[in-house]
């Protein structure tokens, strides 16, 4: 598929670039979406996802949260991101953007196929009785060859792991996330649900250098055929 966009070089989406958009994207929202959208993007490593969404595509973010991670990519990478969330809250309070369309709900309330989907820390706060069925969904939603984003937290890094667990307890406590599991797969089990599901040339990449939590990058592609 051809898309009539060039995106900017990810070489040009540095932290500081990126740190920049963000503060500009959210200035005009209330106070409490700005603190968390700079604190979600100062403790998430969204430029190494970014640079995995293939160049002008169209990007499906599932879990969207305030849309930061659909904000970075029309930016510099993808021609237009769908951002779907089921907290109306989040949908309701954050920005909006010619390129960016904002869903309220789950991921079948969208149609059609996307060159990339992305979910970003969204399994962990769901049973791993509905891994399989967002999966699914996530790769029906894929074109042939479209590629899966999965960023999760690498349940191996026990110290970074606690962490992660006390930082979304707060979460919870302030009312700013959905759901109540905290469910995590190792590298090998997440490679086997994925091949599972049907997804090939599956990788898995370390992002988490430099963060208090054990970030872990999956992809995953639906085949061609």
């Amino acid at each position: 598929m051809v898309y009539n966009y060039t995106p900017l070089p990810v070489a040009d989406a540095s932290l500081s670039a990126a740190l920049s958009l963000v503060r500009r994207t959210y200035a005009g929202s209330p106070p409490a979406v700005r603190a968390h959208a700079l604190g979600r993007f100062l403790t998430c490593p969204f430029l190494p996802v970014l640079a995995a969404v293939p160049p002008g595509s169209r990007l499906l973010d599932l879990g969207a949260g305030h849309g930061t991670f659909a904000r970075l990519a029309v930016e510099w990478r993808a021609a237009s991101a769908t951002a779907v969330e089921p907290d109306a809250r989040k949908v309701l309070a954050t920005y909006r953007h010619p390129r960016v369309r904002f869903v309220a709900g789950y991921a079948e309330a969208v149609a059609g196929t996307f060159g990339a989907v992305s979910l970003v820390d969204v399994l962990y706060r769901i049973p791993l009785s509905g891994w399989d069925p967002l999966l699914r969904q996530a790769f029906d939603r894929l074109e042939p060859g479209g590629v899966l984003l999965l960023k999760e937290i690498d349940p191996g890094h026990r110290a970074k792991a606690l962490w992660n667990r006390a930082q979304e307890k707060m979460a919870d406590l302030l009312g700013m996330t959905l759901g109540a599991a905290f469910t995590y797969e190792t590298r090998d089990e997440i490679r086997s649900r994925l091949l599972r599901l049907g997804f090939e040339g599956f990788a898995a990449r370390d992002v988490g250098a430099g963060y208090p939590h054990a970030h872990v990058l999956y992809t995953a592609r639906r085949p061609m055929g």
